[in-house]
């Protein structure tokens, strides 16, 4: 047996592939090999080390693509030093790392109990962890979302959603580890699950291939509108230090620049510092002069702005209530609806129970924004559009709530986290949902990564972070409907099933 030192060395190596995986670097070809170091570091008769490679590799794997939470925390929360900084995002990587503290140290005990059914099973772990990681820590960072720029491929995530990459690369890596483990133990290659992987893997492929083809065609035979993408070169740390109108302005100038034959312009979250709903005591000027220019530009307006409600208590005191709101202006300048973000994002727009710290929140820099209710779907002239601020785009079961939309347009601000993996890693997030839902799919970010994705996955207008954009490009209109978009999830619990029916089974064999 090789020396614990050379099995941490290879957990070590495998943990740093996640990151090369994972953009802005995307060598997505690795994974399908980059599970292998770990499968040969963990071994049967030592369970107590398995946990602590396991307990390495997650918390290395996850800290290395989560880096930016560094840069973030030390320069926009001022009150912590860099080494909490640091404790902080070693606290994460530790906590998001816990899943495979689960998985690693299950790999022989599955394989020694079901043979080479393991292939099959172990990726469904793989996917049931994945989908709770999403639901208990509010972050869907599954293993095969990297593969969303692989169109033939991508197109499975229609049926499964992106659980089913997750599942085909592990079924791959699985299939791979099971030669190697024959290989030591002197046992016949095993061709029927090698070759059942690399078929699943073809099929996958020829589908793949169809759709795309299908959806090519309908996009081609349909209509487009064109849209003024629209992107600062200025990030928050100069932001701040300038006054809030003074970047209002540079947005206002950017759109009168607009070429006068565009459908529809986007502000991203953050451009208007100021609030837009109509209430006491709040002035109206900003929006006039939205109002001015959809009419001036005859298109219509996304933009993200401010709500702030004053409510009177029951013991008489009136509070006020701040929402991150996105706003639909029609061509007539008329505010035509509102949707309030209904998932602030925990520890940046609000300090999760907060209200037991009075105090604190503003102290670290978080803010207090309340959570909206009703995912609203705007009525344009160019369909319905849903419009999931920022960190919602991630989240699959709340964009699946928005009613029938036609084009989910996107508003985000990652000019907060500078020049990082971090705007690279969100637009792969929210990409996911167009081929997902069928429905194309314009993100457009205050810094970048600004691009617009069509219903099979295809990306163009992709802007460079920190650089300014203001062009117009075409969104090629039309929605595909999917299997994910009516039946959600069923694939994990097509994979729970898998789970409960292997651990009937090794109950039986064991009575």
């Amino acid at each position: 047996m090789p020396p614990l030192w050379t099995r941490a060395l290879a957990a070590l190596g495998a943990a740093s592939l996640l990151s090369q995986i994972a953009p802005p670097h995307s060598l997505t070809w690795l994974h399908w090999v980059a599970y292998l170091p770990m499968f040969w570091a963990i071994r049967a008769d030592t369970p107590r080390h398995n946990r602590w490679l396991a307990f390495l590799y997650g918390t290395v794997g996850v800290g290395l693509i989560f880096t930016w939470l560094i840069h973030t925390i030390t320069v926009f929360s001022p009150s912590i030093p860099y080494a909490g900084a640091v404790g902080v995002w070693v606290l994460f990587s530790i906590v998001f790392g816990l899943p495979f503290l689960v998985l690693w140290p299950l790999v022989h005990p599955i394989r020694r109990r079901l043979g080479v059914w393991w292939v099959l099973v172990f990726p469904a772990l793989q996917v049931v962890l994945d989908w709770g990681q999403m639901y208990l820590f509010l972050f869907p960072y599954s293993q095969g979302v990297a593969h969303y720029r692989a169109p033939w491929l991508w197109q499975i995530v229609s049926i499964t959603g992106v659980w089913g990459v997750t599942y085909l690369v592990f079924v791959v890596n699985t299939a791979l580890a099971e030669a190697m483990y024959r290989r030591a133990e002197g046992r016949p290659f095993p061709t029927v699950a090698v070759a059942g992987a690399a078929g699943a893997v073809a099929a996958v492929l020829l589908f793949g291939a169809w759709r795309f083809d299908r959806i090519e065609q309908g996009l081609r035979d349909g209509e487009s509108i064109r849209l003024a993408q629209l992107q600062s070169d200025i990030g928050m740390e100069a932001r701040l230090t300038q006054s809030a109108r003074a970047g209002w302005e540079e947005w206002v100038e950017m759109t009168r620049a607009v070429p006068d034959d565009v459908d529809l312009i986007v502000w991203p979250e953050g451009a208007c510092p100021f609030n837009l709903n109509e209430a006491p005591r709040i002035s109206d000027e900003p929006r006039k002069i939205l109002a001015q220019l959809a009419v001036r530009k005859d298109a219509e307006l996304v933009v993200g702005g401010g709500k702030r409600v004053r409510k009177e208590d029951p013991q008489g005191k009136v509070r006020t209530r701040v929402f991150n709101t996105v706003f639909h202006f029609d061509r007539a300048g008329r505010v035509t609806g509102h949707y309030d973000k209904i998932v602030p994002v925990p520890f940046g727009e609000y300090l999760p129970f907060g209200e037991h710290f009075p105090g604190l929140g503003h102290a670290l820099g978080i803010g207090n924004f309340q959570a909206g209710e009703t995912p609203v779907v705007f009525d344009s002239a160019h369909g319905r559009i849903a419009a999931p601020i920022c960190y919602e785009a991630i989240l699959p079961w709340l964009c699946r709530s928005f009613p029938d939309p036609d084009l989910f347009i996107t508003v985000t601000n990652d000019a907060w986290y500078g020049d990082t993996a971090n705007p690279h890693q969100h637009a792969m997030l929210a990409a996911i949902r167009a081929t997902e839902l069928g429905v194309p799919l314009v993100r457009t970010a205050y810094t970048g990564v600004s691009l617009v994705v069509e219903p099979h996955g295809v990306i163009h207008s992709e802007t460079a972070p920190f650089s300014r954009v203001s062009r117009v490009t075409e969104v090629r209109m039309g929605t595909f409907p999917t299997i994910y978009a009516r039946f959600g999830d069923w694939f994990v619990g097509l994979c729970a099933l898998l789970l409960l029916g292997a651990a009937v089974r090794v109950s039986a064999a064991r009575r």
